[in-house]
């Protein structure tokens, strides 16, 4: 089970870990220090933060999240990308184009798909998608 990302003319598969090894290569896209506070999401000590501890670690984060969005470290539109849930979400035309420019010149041979099939999705189908100029939709 995984999630196809699509725009108006292009589309490609892939899991859900390879949707979050691109949005991790959009994140460090952003900065350094953005992209170290992004990845604390995955790390296993806040992936198993129950309670109160939960509450608090996800006030302080979204806290430093909107600073960085205040600081225009990060746009709006990128975060909203970033922080959508991998099981559903879209984006629209400025967005996907704020991200288009971001990576575009990445290596196109990255993949992020199936590593197992012909059409392992790669950065240059992500780049095709995001450089569409329409909507973007995950599921």
């Amino acid at each position: 089970m995984g999630i196809t990302i699509s725009s108006k003319r292009h589309s490609c598969d892939m899991g859900y870990g390879g949707f979050g090894r691109f949005r991790n290569t959009v994140a460090e896209k952003v900065g350094i220090e953005f992209h170290k506070h992004y990845l604390l999401l995955s790390d296993s000590t806040v992936m198993f933060l129950f309670g109160e501890e939960r509450k608090e670690f996800f006030e302080k984060y979204d806290a430093i999240t909107k600073e960085y969005i205040e600081q225009n470290v990060v746009t709006v539109e990128v975060a909203n990308f970033l922080y959508q849930s991998d099981c559903e979400g879209k984006i629209d035309r400025k967005q996907a184009k704020q991200i288009y420019e971001m990576i575009k010149e990445c290596d196109d041979s990255l993949s992020f798909g199936y590593s197992g099939r012909v059409d392992c999705a790669k950065m240059s189908d992500l780049n095709k998608i995001f450089s569409d100029g329409t909507k973007v939709e995950w599921r």
